[in-house]
């Protein structure tokens, strides 16, 4: 078979793969009924008997206010989308501050719920409403409030269950609110406020309005599994699982959980058993069980590791436990989690992942600046592949081919394939609330502690998610008591908060004793940090160059990077990438986005785009391996066309001696060989001297090296170039080559 046959058989999986994954459970429904003999009924992965996609150009009505009613597509980015038809129901109003919602908008459709329904759960599912929902149902001339929700860019389901006869239809009517409907004492997420009355100058937003993500009707058991978070601890060598029963019948139901443990990887694990739990669940209740611990015996390779460094063909190890409900005999439900076994911890001044201290490069994504209204549900950069090199997993992977292997998830909620997406390559995941301290928020205890918590449950069994942001632009006020509400929900990850007005590193601590680290914005140049985590959690923003180092955006970005590995910070994100380089992902461009950086031109391979000299230079400083002589970059800065521009003088026979830091930024291993050489005239001139070194470096520190050396007499007339060439290898093979390090030798009689 030719290698061109191989690719197209490829591609086609991929995009049947693709196909089936994004319209698994939409479209035209599926309906699965339990055969004869009390056998399980066929469910989806979150144990639902039975789920159509109500998502439609043609069935929903939108009203404002209580105005007249028109066609409009839902999700559709939000009513507000230039995805729309007419587009862009302009939120910011006439120009002159008048907004065209003055309080909420109304939408509506028909529903049928389906005859398998009777003697089940049924629910409306909704991806998002923003930035606050009532959902009413209409029968005939009754309407009956089911169900409200305050808060954007977060899941939540209404219960129709009691109010609806199977094979009848309904209409749903959904209020959705802004933020001022609240008076803004609700998360808002990341919009700009500050430039409504004159969006072309370009703060206007993407952010979407209204129902965003998905909206789905969904019929399960009436005894059930509705929550479940998988709990793995590396340091204890366990495993346990909190499991959440719902009863929604009139009688107490006394229920047996029966798990099971296979690999997603279809690796031959000898898994533990996990004993059954029997429960008895009240009518109308909610029951928390929990089945564990038990002990994990299977080793590091049965963990779940970040993709550091980045390997093309990587995929992490992940786990399935299965679950089944069963009373009498009879299985009610059968579900199937996927999960890691990862924990993620603090160290003394990094962070840990499975005991091992890991460093974190990131980028920080806003949703609402994107190139698409609701833009990780509707942008072909999160979504599905359609093809070779695209999708969501490829997107984790170009930022991982960069060496940034992390993302925060600016003031929105990935999206489930996001995060499987990510779980699945060994991208990590910081995502984080919709509470903004610099916009105009006003404390809500209720509003605000929601948030976290909501968050954390949307996240909690994904490995991929390393920590969570409590918020943006912090009000410290604000941070303890999020603190609190977060490690109610999820206690095993690290908390952080984006500072503005802290501006130093150091923790926040709750009333619980649950604490936040700042992670810090638009700060000077890193001190050395060994006795506190220290972090930059936006940098390389404003202002256009550098004054220190004259260097543009994304070389910036790379130089404070590399200042902050040097001082032994934790964490380092520009505020985004995307600002920098707006076609870096799939679907993206300059003239689609809408936030825009002095610099905001579209990128073009080998000019300032892959392959190019630029990017070059921020993958060399982004290498797990680098050895780096740090006064000679320092001095010159950031890189540009001229660089280096300040080279180090040396006369002849002075000794020469220089330090370098050699980084072992890799997971596993800590034998490095350090190997320098000195040239004339350029890197593969004659060789004057040179030496290779046998290291030990803990995975994820860096330690410095001195090396020395005679400069002769040039013998020459002119000054000669006298140029290091710094080299790492691990394993056997050669990790790490820069050649740009050069100095000026004098004639000898100089």
């Amino acid at each position: 078979m030719k290698a061109d046959d191989i690719i197209a058989m490829v591609a086609a999986l991929l995009v049947a793969t693709a196909v089936a994954r994004a319209t698994a459970g939409q479209a035209k429904p599926t309906e699965w009924n339990a055969p004869a003999g009390g056998r399980s009924a066929a469910m989806d992965s979150t144990g639902a008997l039975w789920k159509m996609n109500l998502a439609s150009a043609t069935d929903w009505t939108l009203a404002i206010d209580e105005g007249p009613a028109r066609g409009i597509k839902v999700p559709g980015g939000g009513f507000n989308s230039d995805q729309q038809d007419p587009p862009w129901i302009e939120m910011c109003g006439d120009g002159h501050g008048q907004r065209m919602v003055k309080d909420h908008v109304t939408y509506q459709r028909t529903i049928t719920i389906p005859r398998s329904a009777e003697g089940k759960v049924v629910l409306l599912e909704f991806g998002a409403v923003n930035h606050g929902a009532e959902i009413y149902l209409v029968d005939g001339n009754k309407e009956t409030l089911i169900a409200t929700h305050i808060g954007p860019h977060m899941p939540f389901a209404a219960d129709l269950t009691r109010h609806v006869v199977a094979g009848k239809d309904y209409l749903v009517r959904v209020k959705a609110y802004p933020m001022w409907h609240y008076h803004n004492t609700v998360p808002n997420g990341f919009i700009y406020q500050e430039g409504w009355t004159k969006p072309t100058n370009g703060w206007a937003s993407k952010f979407s309005f209204g129902i965003a993500r998905y909206v789905q009707l969904a019929v399960y058991p009436e005894v059930r599994i509705c929550d479940l978070f998988v709990r793995p601890s590396v340091a204890k060598s366990e495993l346990e699982c909190d499991v959440w029963l719902e009863n929604h019948s009139e009688m107490d139901h006394t229920v047996t959980l029966r798990p099971r443990l296979t690999a997603w990887n279809k690796t031959a694990w000898k898994y533990p058993a996990i004993p059954e739990v029997t429960a008895t669940v009240p009518a109308h209740s909610k029951l928390k069980v929990t089945a564990g611990p038990v002990h994990w015996t299977l080793g590091k390779g049965s963990y779940w590791w970040p993709n550091k460094p980045f390997r093309e063909d990587y995929t992490p190890q992940l786990h399935n436990l299965e679950w089944s409900v069963l009373e009498k005999r009879q299985t009610l439900q059968t579900l199937k989690r996927r999960f890691g076994f990862v924990e993620w911890t603090e160290g003394p001044y990094y962070y840990c992942v499975n005991g091992v201290r890991v460093n974190l490069i990131s980028d920080a994504t806003p949703e609402a600046a994107m190139s698409e209204y609701d833009g990780y549900s509707t942008s072909p950069a999160f979504l599905p592949p359609t093809g070779l090199r695209s999708g969501c997993p490829e997107t984790w992977k170009r930022y991982m081919r960069l060496g940034i292997c992390a993302n925060r998830i600016h003031q929105s909620t990935p999206t489930e394939y996001m995060m499987d997406a990510a779980d699945e390559t060994g991208f990590m995941l910081i995502p984080e609330t919709a509470i903004r301290g610099y916009q105009k928020q006003k404390w809500n205890e209720q509003n605000f502690t929601r948030a976290p918590k909501e968050l954390a449950e949307a996240c909690r069994n994904h490995p991929s998610v390393c920590f969570y942001s409590l918020q943006n632009e912090e009000n410290p006020a604000w941070v303890g008591p999020l603190a609190d509400a977060m490690v109610t929900a999820d206690d095993t990850r690290p908390l952080v908060f984006e500072d503005s007005w802290q501006n130093h590193p150091g923790a926040v601590f709750g009333r619980s004793g649950a604490h936040a680290y700042a992670m810090l914005h638009y700060q000077a140049a890193p001190t050395n940090s060994t006795s506190v985590i220290a972090g930059m959690g936006e940098c390389a923003w404003n202002g256009g160059a550098d004054q220190r180092t004259n260097a543009p955006f994304l070389e910036k970005f790379a130089f404070e990077v590399l200042q902050g590995r040097c001082a032994n910070w934790a964490y380092y994100s520009g505020w985004d990438w995307l600002n920098y380089w707006p076609n870096f992902l799939e679907g993206m461009s300059g003239a689609k986005h809408v936030w825009k950086q002095q610099y905001h031109e579209d990128r073009k391979s080998k000019i300032d785009g892959w392959d190019s000299p630029v990017i070059g230079w921020v993958q060399k400083v982004f290498s797990p391996w680098l050895v780096l002589d740090s006064d000679f970059y320092f001095t010159n800065g950031s890189y540009g066309e001229q660089w280096p521009a300040k080279l180090p003088t040396y006369r002849p026979g002075q000794p020469w001696e220089r330090t370098v830091q050699v980084f072992n930024d890799e997971l596993d291993g800590d034998e490095l060989f350090l190997r320098w050489s000195l040239h004339w005239d350029n890197p593969q001139g004659p060789w004057l001297e040179g030496k290779e070194k046998r290291l030990k470096i803990k995975p994820g520190f860096h330690v410095a090296e001195t090396i020395q050396a005679q400069i002769p007499a040039t013998q020459t007339k002119e000054a000669r170039k006298l140029y290091l060439v710094l080299e790492s290898l691990k394993g056997g093979r050669l990790r790490f080559h820069d050649e740009s390090v050069c100095f000026l030798v004098p004639p000898t009689a100089w």
